[in-house]
């Protein structure tokens, strides 16, 4: 791509982004000596080896060719993510496999294709931004193509079910974790791991170990053995701590060792070993009973989307089964933060799965309520070539509704130019007649600024509640622009929408933030509170606006059922 732009320099040295004359501050301060009137035209290909580190942001291209630059920048994006896969040297895991779909090519496909538009019919860029789109186009298949080989490679789903089957079974003895304790305690794992102690207690170390060395076609022998070398090359260096706190019985006799300390050492090894040994025999002793279970597909709801969290290691085969329907916000901000502090990942997929794949999930989060839910199986010609068919869908997005009861496919099956429903028109008018008469302060020319701030921030404490009209040529389209600009609102509001599909609706409640509001298009702009999640809501589908000054934190859902509220809810100062 030969874009060019004004560059300056002095003599053979860096080139710099020009500054404007009387601006310096915050400009690159070898810039700001150099005459704007010594800039030249080069090509910022040829430029970016001698271009100034400081001066990279501030490069100004032409509006078509930044378009064609932030394209190129991700194809180079895209196409290193696919090099780096089809390339990766280490064991195929379905965890890495998770990582490598979430930044898969496709999920930017959209965008990039909505970036390039503008450009295709320029008289002058066209012809570059249609090769920019034919190399993108390349760069998708090449990713997919990529993916596909990985998740061929990586370990069956049979196999890595009945693995998780296997170690989820030995986990449930409370003995294990006791004697895992009592061996941590020899080294002061009390206090924490490092700084001379291993990296993890030890029956994490061996489950980790053996569930890898199995997934990857070891045999029993080689599991052990390999689970044994990675326990050695850390609890290996770990010294006795605390003497007093080795298991009894003691498994090794005292004589022929020089001190007590050595002695404490050897007996601490012996005990490690041996419990190694015990558990990958248990271990195999349940996979080797685990049955294979059904074949037949049904649907999961996925919560927690993406895979590829620190404790999702286990659930990461699920990642290689189809996506059925879109992608949505996940559940309250008390699902989303666990008791340690990590944050886990707010959304919610539906996935079309073995019975099997599932029964295994399923008894693997059998403690973390609403993590999976499980749906209907779905009939043999249920997922066509051509794709799911209408029941499948529909089955699919009530599983959705669960996790997030709005849903752009639903809106967009309204048709064109539709009309709020009865059952919207009845909620607004209870809405209107609870919150008074319309208040004139922001229509009041001699005080409209002072009242335009005070009604806003009514709005903004949830003491007033925004009402779209029931037709079109209403002023509550102007209302809501002064709402939301030159700023939007700021908190947590409340949005309350119709829901689901015409003819099986509800009401709901969602918390966020607001984007914008469109009067022309008349949608509201609106983002799922603590996700990036943006949705549309065209105004048909609107009861109300207003704040929440009760949750103004991270504390409190992300959506609920809609209740009208009492007669003095709402009020004016």
């Amino acid at each position: 791509m030969e874009a060019t732009t004004a560059l300056v320099r002095s003599g053979t040295g860096k080139w710099h982004a020009p500054v404007p004359d009387g601006k310096t501050w915050g400009h690159c301060q070898h810039a700001a000596r150099l005459s704007t009137g010594n800039a030249e035209h080069v090509v910022v290909l040829e430029a970016l080896e001698n271009l100034c580190s400081n001066c990279v942001n501030a490069v100004e291209l032409p509006d078509g060719t930044e378009v064609l630059w932030r394209v190129l920048q991700e194809i180079l994006r895209a196409d290193a993510r696919a090099d780096a896969l089809v390339g990766a040297s280490e064991p195929r895991t379905w965890q890495a496999y998770a990582t490598a779909l979430e930044q898969a090519a496709r999920h930017d496909d959209a965008a990039v294709r909505s970036l390039l538009k503008p450009v295709l019919d320029h008289p002058e860029l066209g012809a570059q931004g249609w090769r920019a789109l034919q190399t993108w186009t390349a760069v998708v298949e090449r990713s997919d193509e990529a993916l596909a080989a990985y998740r061929a490679a990586a370990p069956s789903a049979t196999a890595t079910a009945s693995v998780t089957a296997a170690c989820d079974a030995v986990a449930a003895d409370r003995k294990v974790h006791e004697e895992s304790s009592a061996l941590g305690a020899v080294i002061g794992a009390g206090y924490g791991y490092g700084y001379g102690r291993p990296s993890l207690e030890l029956w994490a170390m061996v489950r980790a170990a053996w569930t890898r060395a199995r997934e990857q076609g070891r045999d029993a022998g080689g599991a052990l053995d390999y689970a044994s070398a990675v326990v050695t090359q850390e609890w290996g260096r770990a010294r006795v701590r605390d003497v007093t706190a080795l298991p009894l019985p003691v498994m090794t006799c005292a004589a022929g060792h020089a001190s007590p300390a050595s002695w404490a050492e050897a007996e601490f090894h012996h005990q490690w070993h041996s419990f190694v040994q015990r558990w990958c025999a248990r271990l195999e002793a349940e996979l080797a009973g685990a049955s294979q279970g059904s074949d037949k597909q049904q649907l999961l709801l996925v919560c927690g989307w993406p895979l590829t969290g620190p404790h999702d290691r286990d659930l990461a085969f699920l990642a290689q089964y189809e996506q059925i329907g879109p992608r949505v916000p996940w559940g309250g901000a008390e699902q989303r933060y666990n008791p340690y502090g990590e944050s886990l990942t707010a959304d919610a997929v539906v996935l079309a799965v073995p019975e099997f794949a599932a029964e295994r999930a399923l008894a693997h989060t059998a403690g973390q309520r609403g993590r999976l839910i499980a749906g209907g199986q779905l009939a043999e010609d249920g997922l066509a070539p051509q794709g799911p068919t209408p029941a499948v869908l529909g089955a699919a997005r009530a599983l959705l509704r669960t996790a997030f009861p709005l849903l752009a496919e639903d809106v967009a099956e309204d048709g064109r130019r539709p009309r709020p429903s009865e059952q919207v028109r009845e909620a607004r008018a209870l809405l209107r007649g609870r919150r008074g008469s319309e208040p004139p302060v922001h229509w009041a020319p001699q005080r409209q600024e002072d009242s335009r701030w005070r009604w806003k921030q009514s709005f903004e404490m949830g003491e007033w509640i925004w009402v779209p009209d029931d037709t079109a040529g209403g002023p509550a389209g102007q209302e809501l622009r002064e709402l939301t600009e030159p700023y939007p609102p700021r908190g947590v509001m409340r949005l309350i929408v119709e829901t689901g599909v015409r003819g099986d609706t509800a009401m709901h409640v969602l918390y966020g933030a607001v984007g914008g509001w469109d009067l022309r298009r008349r949608v509201l702009t609106f983002t799922a509170r603590d996700t990036g999640h943006e949705l549309s809501v065209p105004v048909h589908r609107i009861v109300g606006l207003t704040g929440d000054r009760e949750r103004r934190s991270h504390d409190g859902p992300l959506w609920e059922e809609y209740t009208p509220p009492s007669p003095h809810q709402f009020r004016y100062w």
